[in-house]
């Protein structure tokens, strides 16, 4: 009687940690055909569109204005994306990415294209090659930092918002819905104590359409876009308020020690994760430690060490300072950056690891570069993220949207003849 043989495929005898950096050393255009040879497979590896990019040096000879790569964390390999769309209105040379959404656009500033004398920005999706000229007002060429662009998702030129934090007292706002368009100029110095912006976020939670500012002594700041009605043909009021009321400076909002710290934490971020507000404030590196009473009734010294991490919670309903210490993030991975902030969650084949903070600093990273940091929330460990690789060029993350929601007339291909780097890094996330 005749027996049937079973044969096992190959592929079936590799495990998902070993396909998952036999993957990553592959070009970015070869990696989604290892998704496609079994469920197994496709199971071990992350979607591209679950993996972060950044802005990368092009090419010395190109005439690039905009390009993205992908890193790896096993391969350490930068693959750029080739094949991207460039914005017509402004120059290669001088473009900088200064702002970005989760669904492929990107805030993008520089000199006009044609006019060295002039200034541009403009909202700029280079899988589509769509561009979106923005008000003169939302970029000041003579303020030495770079602006910060946050905008609602899915613009269109017809419907979007966009506000940028142009100078350290002053939001530019721009608006069109229905064709309707508006700018205006805040002096938030005013309003806000005298405190310098440190960081804004745009949210749309519960078709609300705000922006949180926050400022360098930690108050939280919302700006309406649509709170009153409107009469046709006008937009309505924008409106300033504070999110604690009462809080002055920010500091009433803390407990101690956090009302100490907060004066000594340059480097300041806010983010929406999951409904939820936070504060992320760290002292940068180079900074060096700095040594403080922890508290006017307190008097022990408190020792706030370079690159140390704080996460901070909103929680309304608390009796006391609302701003409390975070123990997690819901189990999200937070990314930080000019971007507004970017919120992923976690699934097992990701090789993200959830109630973490990824951020870029540049102190340590070569030729004036950026370096990717990230902070367990959980554990309060804090390690680099990639090796340094350098190339980088913008503090910026960038996620691709689904490809099933893109509209490309090309597929977008990929150059991976950036250099390969290793090192050994620590797993923070134990």
């Amino acid at each position: 009687m005749a027996t049937t043989t079973t044969f096992r495929r190959w592929s079936d005898d590799l495990t998902p940690d070993l396909v998952s950096r036999v993957a990553d050393c592959c070009p970015v255009k070869d990696y989604a055909s290892c998704r496609a040879v079994c469920r197994a497979w496709r199971s071990a590896l992350p979607s591209l569109a679950s993996r972060p990019l950044a802005p990368v040096a092009a090419a010395a000879a190109a005439d690039v204005a905009v390009s993205l790569g992908v890193c790896s964390q096993n391969a350490r390999r930068w693959s750029r994306l080739v094949g991207l769309h460039q914005p017509s209105g402004l120059d290669a040379e001088t473009c900088r990415c200064v702002g970005g959404t989760r669904d492929g656009w990107l805030a993008l500033v520089g000199t006009a294209a044609g006019k060295p004398t002039s200034g541009a920005v403009l909202l700029f999706n280079p899988l589509t090659g769509a561009e979106i000229p923005l008000h003169a007002s939302l970029y000041d060429p003579e303020c030495e930092r770079a602006p910060k662009v946050v905008f609602s998702p899915s613009p269109t030129a017809r419907d979007f918002a966009a506000v940028s934090m142009c100078r350290p007292n002053r939001l530019a706002v721009q608006r069109a819905t229905e064709g309707y368009s508006s700018s205006l100029v805040v002096d938030t110095e005013a309003l806000m104590d005298g405190a310098a912006l440190a960081d804004i976020a745009y949210s749309e939670e519960g078709k609300a359409k705000v922006v949180y500012c926050l400022t360098t002594h930690g108050a939280v700041h919302v700006l309406h876009l649509d709170r009153r009605r409107r009469r046709r043909g006008r937009l309505r009021a924008v409106e300033v308020e504070p999110l604690v009321a009462g809080a002055g400076a920010g500091a009433a909002a803390f407990s101690t020690p956090y009302d100490t710290i907060a004066r000594h934490t340059d480097a300041k971020s806010v983010v929406l994760c999951g409904g939820v507000l936070y504060q992320v404030w760290r002292r940068p590196g180079g900074a060096g430690s700095a040594v403080a009473p922890a508290g006017m009734l307190d008097q022990r010294l408190l020792r706030v060490s370079e690159s140390e991490v704080f996460v901070l919670r909103y929680d309304p309903g608390a009796r006391g300072p609302r701003w409390v210490e975070a123990k997690d993030l819901g189990g999200h991975a937070v990314f930080l950056g000019a971007n507004d902030a970017a919120v992923r969650v976690v699934v097992d084949s990701s090789e993200l690891v959830g109630d973490c903070l990824y951020y870029w600093d540049n102190t340590a990273a070569p030729e004036g570069g950026y370096e990717a940091f990230v902070f367990n929330v959980a554990s309060r460990g804090s390690a680099r993220r990639l090796p340094v690789a350098g190339g980088v060029s913008s503090p910026l993350w960038y996620f691709l949207p689904a490809w099933e929601k893109t509209n490309l007339k090309k597929p977008v291909q990929y150059d991976d003849s950036l250099p390969v780097q290793y090192d050994d890094e620590p797993d923070i996330g134990a």
